[in-house]
C-alpha cells in the first residue's frame, strides 16, 4: 500500500514512515487539508506547481495558498522552507545554486529564494502578463522566463535581463512555450501558428525553422526534446505524434495514437541510465487526464498513470528517471516511483512446474512422436528461453550400448554426422525466411539481405546497425540491463584504460560500462582477457545505444562463443583443432 502525508499543521517531519508503492509505483499521495475545530476536513487546499532539481532527487511543490515545500525523496524527509501568501504560475530550481529556487507570481515577476537561508534573492521584472514557463540551461547560467507576449533571457549569476524575445503581432501569434535545447546552446520556441523556430541562446540570433506540412495541421500544444539535443517529438490537438530530428532539421516519423486519445496536453521523456541521453519512452498526459507511457521506437504501449475520476492536471520526470510527480484535479500532489514500476514490468514469469513421471511411462513414450512446437526469442530478466523451430522427430526405442570403435567404424560415424549436420543446415536455411524472419520490419526481405551479404560481404555503413537490429531480433530488455548497470563497474576493467588507451573518454565510459554488465552478467566475462578486444567493434558501433550494444555482444557470445569456454581457462582446443584441420 502507498503512503499518504497530511501537511495540515506541520513544516518538517518524514515523508513516509515504511516505504511502500502502491498501484503503479505510487509512493506517496501528499495532501493538505483545512480541518475546523472538531478536526473535519473542511477542503483541500490545492497544489498547483512542481518541479525537481538538477539530480531528480528533490522536489519542489507550491499550493495555492503560497506554501512552498521541499521534498528530499532520498533522505525521506519534507519542509516548508517559504510562504509567499499567494499562488504562483511556474517554479523550477536554480542549478547554479542548488538552494535556491524561483518562483513566477501572480503580479507578473519572478522572485528567487534561498531555501537554506529561507532569505529573499532577486526580483525579476519585465513582463506584461503571467510568466507560465521557467527553463534553466544545463550549466545553469543563463534561465529563460515565458509569457503569452514575451520571453526574456536572464543571467542567473547577477540576474541580470540579457536579452528580449517579442511578438509585433499579438493578435495571430501566441508564444506557447520558449525552452533550452540540451546539449546545444540553442532555444526553441513554439507559437500557436504551429510554427517553431530555433534561436542561438547567446545573442537571440535566428538559425533556423522546422518547416511544418500545410496539409493537416497538427496544432501543437506539447513538446519534448531528448537529453542528447536531437529528436523532438511535437503532439496536440489530434492523435498524432511527429517526430523531428534537429540535427537534419527533418519530419522523420509520424505516430498514430489510439483513437481514445485526441489530444495531448503535456509531454516529456523519460530518463533511464543507460540509453546516452537517446530517450525512447516517452510520457503523454491526454485529455482524459491519463498519464500514459509509450516506446516511440517500437510504438508499443507500455503502462499508465492515473484515473478519469480524480484525472491528473499537471506531470513532471525527474532528470535521472526514477521519480514521477503529478498534481490531480483534487488537489492531491502524487509521487510515483518509476523504477519499482519497471521493475513490475520486467519481473520474470511464474517458475514452470513440471510432473514427476514413473519410469513405466518414461519407456512408454519412447515410441511416440516428439513435436517440438515453434516458440519466439525472448529475454526476461536474466532469464533466456530457447527457440525450436517445428520439426517432428520420430524416436524408435533408445538402446545405449557401450563398445570399442575401430577405425572403420570411427569413419562411418564421422560420416553420419557429417550427414546430419548437413541435413540440420539445409533444415535450418529452408525455414528461416519463413519463421525467423516473418516478422521483419516492411521493406526488409530475408532473401535479398541474405544476397547483399554474400555479395558484397556488409550492409551500407548507413543502414547497418538498424538492419542486424532487425535481424538478431533483440529483446530490448531495459530492465534485466538497468539491474546490470546498477551493480556499478566490474574490477576486472577498472584500469582499462592503462591496457586499452582510448582518445574518446566517451568511448571509454561506455565500453567500461557495457563489459562490467557483461561481467556482472555471467562471472566467466570478468575473467576473459580478449573480452574487450572482441566487443570493441560492437561498442563502436552501437556506442549512442549501450543497451543495443550489449545485446548483440552477448547475442554473439550465447550462439557463436558457446564451444570456446568448454576448457576454461584453458584455450578451447577443440575449436582450434578444427581450425587446424
Amino acid at each position: 500500500m502507498h503512503n499518504t502525508l497530511e501537511l495540515h499543521g506541520k513544516e518538517s517531519g518524514q515523508i513516509w514512515h515504511r516505504k511502500g508503492t502502491g498501484k503503479n509505483g505510487l509512493l506517496v499521495n501528499v495532501l493538505h487539508s483545512i480541518f475546523n475545530v472538531a478536526d473535519v476536513p473542511l477542503k483541500t487546499v490545492h497544489f498547483l506547481q512542481a518541479g525537481f532539481d538538477r539530480n531528480g532527487e528533490r522536489l519542489l511543490a507550491v499550493d495555492q495558498r503560497g506554501n512552498v515545500y521541499v521534498f528530499d525523496l532520498i533522505r525521506n524527509k519534507f519542509e516548508l522552507v517559504h510562504r509567499t501568501g499567494t499562488s504562483c504560475t511556474a517554479v523550477a530550481f536554480n542549478l547554479r545554486n542548488p538552494s535556491e529556487f524561483l518562483i513566477a507570481m501572480p503580479d507578473f515577476t519572478v522572485k528567487c529564494f534561498d531555501a537554506d537561508k529561507k532569505e529573499f534573492v532577486a526580483w525579476l521584472k519585465g513582463h506584461m502578463a503571467p510568466v507560465k514557463e521557467i527553463s534553466i540551461d544545463s550549466n545553469g547560467d543563463f534561465c529563460i522566463t515565458t509569457s503569452a507576449e514575451i520571453a526574456f533571457l536572464w543571467e542567473l549569476k547577477t540576474f541580470e535581463r540579457k536579452r528580449k524575445l517579442t511578438i509585433t503581432n499579438k493578435n495571430d501569434v501566441c508564444l506557447f512555450r520558449a525552452f533550452f535545447c540540451p546539449v546545444s546552446n540553442y532555444i526553441l520556441t513554439c507559437f500557436r501558428d504551429d510554427s517553431i523556430l530555433v534561436w542561438d541562446a547567446k545573442n537571440l540570433e535566428f538559425k533556423y525553422q522546422l518547416v511544418v506540412p500545410e496539409k493537416n495541421p497538427p496544432f501543437y500544444r506539447a513538446f519534448a526534446v531528448t537529453n542528447d539535443g536531437s529528436i523532438l517529438v511535437c503532439g496536440g490537438k489530434s492523435s498524432y505524434l511527429q517526430i523531428w530530428n534537429l540535427e537534419t532539421h527533418k519530419l522523420i516519423k509520424i505516430i498514430e495514437l489510439p483513437k481514445a486519445i485526441k489530444e495531448i496536453k503535456e509531454m516529456g521523456f523519460l530518463s533511464q541510465s543507460f540509453d546516452g541521453g537517446s530517450h525512447k519512452i516517452i510520457a503523454m498526459l491526454c485529455q482524459d487526464g491519463i498519464l500514459r507511457f509509450a516506446d516511440i521506437e517500437t510504438c508499443r504501449d507500455l503502462f499508465q498513470i492515473g484515473q478519469e475520476n480524480d484525472s491528473i492536471q499537471h506531470f513532471l520526470l525527474s532528470s535521472n528517471g526514477k521519480f514521477c510527480t503529478c498534481t490531480l484535479v483534487s488537489g492531491q500532489l502524487h509521487i510515483y516511483d518509476l523504477a519499482t514500476t519497471w521493475k513490475e514490468l520486467n519481473r520474470a514469469p511464474s517458475p514452470i512446474v513440471r510432473a514427476l513421471r514413473s519410469n513405466e511411462d518414461f519407456h512408454n513414450d519412447t515410441n511416440s512422436q516428439i513435436t517440438c512446437s515453434k516458440g519466439s526469442t525472448t529475454t526476461q530478466s536474466s532469464r533466456s528461453r530457447i527457440t525450436l523451430s517445428t520439426n517432428t522427430i520420430t524416436t524408435n526405442k533408445l538402446a545405449i550400448k557401450k563398445r570399442s570403435h575401430s577405425a572403420s567404424d570411427r569413419l562411418q560415424l564421422k560420416q553420419h554426422y557429417a550427414t546430419r549436420i548437413s541435413d540440420k543446415t539445409s533444415i535450418s536455411s529452408s525455414t528461416l525466411d519463413q519463421s525467423a524472419f516473418r516478422n521483419l520490419p516492411e521493406g526488409l526481405n530475408f532473401k535479398k539481405l541474405y544476397k547483399i551479404l554474400r555479395f558484397y560481404g556488409e550492409y551500407p555503413t548507413k543502414y547497418r546497425a538498424f538492419i542486424w537490429r532487425c535481424l538478431l531480433r533483440l529483446p530490448e530488455n531495459h530492465g534485466a540491463y538497468a539491474a546490470l548497470v546498477e551493480k556499478g563497474g566490474h574490477l576486472t576493467f577498472a584500469k582499462l584504460q592503462e591496457q586499452y588507451p582510448l582518445k574518446s573518454r566517451k568511448l571509454l565510459r561506455i565500453m567500461q560500462r557495457v563489459l562490467s554488465a557483461l561481467a556482472h552478467w555471467s562471472s566467466i566475462f570478468g575473467e576473459t582477457d580478449y573480452l574487450p578486444l572482441l566487443s570493441f567493434p560492437f561498442i563502436k558501433l552501437f556506442e549512442n545505444n549501450q543497451l543495443i550494444c550489449f545485446e548483440v555482444i552477448a547475442t554473439v557470445l550465447f550462439n557463436w562463443c558457446q564451444l570456446w569456454f568448454m576448457y576454461f581457462p584453458n584455450p578451447p582446443v577443440n575449436i582450434l583443432g578444427t581450425i587446424l584441420n
